[in-house]
Formats: structure tokens, C-alpha cells, sequence
């Protein structure tokens, strides 16, 4: 083996690969800043120099503030990085949260407008079987965001809803919604698990 001479002995050795917990985080990282910058630019409309770098700054601000947020358990006995998030089902989830957003909207929209009030409020009782406590804030704030539901309490798995209608709270036992959350980060589950244990609590008649 010929000896190294001195100028290959001066070059740096080259960085070690990131690992896949740190690959993940980085992409995590580099996510959150691109849909921040882009949320920056919706909310600013704004787009000379300065206000881009006001953009950059508060983006750079908001990572290095949450940088350790990841290494705390929201509930003990889980960790945020239990279940890596898959990219493409989560973009594709957003989509089809938006759709039902607005079904959903056009549908209370009736029935606002409807001279009869076709209202029937009822409390939604189900149990989900999320892989993470992540997964379950998703799945609660996506039923608020849906007009008509609101998710009312968490408790392990838990979930219950307060529904506009006996339609809009058996829209829920579906288990559509649940099962699409779960697919976020589960590459293989079970649809049955989605949703089960599904009750409708109690009824409010509206007064005459």
C-alpha cells in the first residue's frame, strides 16, 4: 500500500451519513420551514426583500424555539418519534380533508338556510385505535375543522363529538376519516380499528 502523501493528508474526512432518526428529523426540519415560509407568503402577501427576510427570520425563529419539542413526550409512556409520518399519505389526507371541508360547510349551509332548521345535536361516544397521541390530535382537530362536528373530549382512545345531526354523527362510525389518520403513519392497518365501540350518547330536541 503506497503511503499517503501530504496533500491528501491535509483534506478533511468527509462527514458521517446522518442516521435515519436524524435523517427523519432533518426532513422533518426542512418540511416545517418550506410550509412555513409558504404559509409567511399567504399570510403577508408580501414579497420585496425585506418582508421575505422578516419571513426567513420568523421561520428560523419558530424551528429554533421548537427544537426540543420533539424530545417530549405528549403523553407518558409515547414519544413523538415512535411512528415516522409518511409524506405522500399525509399531503394526500390534507387533500381529501379539504373536500370534506367543504361538503361538509355546503351541508350546515342548508341547513341553516332551510326554513325548518333540520337540527338534531347529539353527543358522539366512539374508540379509535391510533398508533400515537399524535395521530389522535390529528384526528380530533380534523373533526372540529369539519363543519358540524366538534370534538368535545379525548381520552386515551377515547373520542367524543358533538354532531349538528343524527346524519353528520353517523358519518363518524364510518371510520373513514379515523382510518385515513391512522394510514398517516401506519403503512398496514385494519379498517375495523379505525372506529369501534360507536354510540350516540344523548339527543337535544330543539324547542318548538
Amino acid at each position: 500500500m503506497e503511503p499517503k502523501s501530504a496533500a491528501t493528508q491535509d483534506l478533511p474526512s468527509p462527514p458521517p451519513p446522518l442516521s435515519g432518526a436524524r435523517w427523519r428529523l432533518f426532513r422533518a426540519r426542512a418540511i416545517q420551514a418550506v410550509l412555513l415560509f409558504c404559509l409567511w407568503l399567504v399570510l403577508s402577501g408580501m414579497f420585496d426583500a425585506l418582508h421575505l427576510a422578516y419571513g426567513v427570520f420568523s421561520v428560523a425563529l419558530v424551528l429554533l424555539l421548537n427544537h426540543r419539542l420533539h424530545l417530549l413526550p405528549l403523553q407518558p409512556g409515547e414519544t413523538p418519534t415512535e411512528h415516522p409520518i409518511l409524506l405522500h399519505r399525509l399531503f394526500a389526507y390534507l387533500l381529501w380533508l379539504l373536500w370534506q371541508i367543504v361538503q361538509s360547510g355546503l351541508y350546515v349551509a342548508y341547513l341553516v338556510m332551510h326554513p325548518l332548521l333540520p337540527i338534531s345535536p347529539c353527543l358522539v361516544r366512539f374508540r379509535s385505535m391510533q398508533p400515537n397521541v399524535q395521530a389522535r390530535v390529528i384526528l380530533g382537530n380534523s373533526i372540529t375543522l369539519t363543519p358540524g362536528t366538534i370534538t368535545v373530549e379525548v381520552e386515551g382512545n377515547r373520542f367524543l363529538v358533538h354532531a349538528i345531526t343524527r346524519e353528520a354523527a353517523e358519518g363518524l362510525f364510518a371510520g373513514d376519516m379515523e382510518y385515513r389518520v391512522a394510514r398517516i403513519y401506519l403503512r398496514e392497518c385494519r379498517r375495523e380499528d379505525a372506529c369501534f365501540d360507536a354510540e350516540i350518547l344523548s339527543d337535544s330536541p330543539r324547542e318548538p
